[in-house]
């Protein structure tokens, strides 16, 4: 449950506004998709709403320990606690920023706005969607 957000609330404070998804060019998702994929650690996630202390808690345990691997539309996630398997798709690129939207196993769709730092070492990211609402950072594990 904690994982959903903590994959796509895939640094920082929220992205610029991204471009329509009708002016994203396919070569812009093409571009940032594949930047996207591997693996990359969750090293910092803030939820906008206090979690009870239960929920902190797992939360905590997955900072450091979750790793997210992204390959051709589908997304890995990995802990101690947890283990997801789901679809995702760039919706919105360009540039650094992007937007992904990833089915939940309740049928709604989580959205997530991201920037990829220059180098692809990081990507900021900020959770759209109820209840996952909240920022975080990726980290590239090499």
């Amino acid at each position: 449950m904690l994982a959903a957000p903590l994959l796509l609330a895939a640094c920082g404070g929220a992205p610029p506004p991204l471009p329509s998804a009708a002016t994203t060019t396919a070569q812009d998702t093409r571009a940032i998709d594949a930047r996207l994929q591997g693996n990359w650690r969750l090293v910092d996630y803030r939820p906008d709403v206090p979690l009870e202390p239960m929920f902190q808690l797992l939360l905590a345990q997955q900072v450091q320990s979750m790793i997210i691997h992204f390959e051709a539309g589908h997304l890995h996630g990995d802990s101690p606690t947890f283990h997801i398997d789901r679809a995702y798709q760039v919706t919105t690129a360009a540039g650094p920023y992007f937007k992904i939207a990833s089915p939940d196993s309740g049928g709604s769709i989580v959205t997530t706005a991201a920037t990829m730092a220059e180098d692809g070492s990081s990507i900021a990211f900020r959770a759209e969607t109820d209840p996952w609402k909240g920022s975080g950072t990726l980290q590239r594990v090499p």
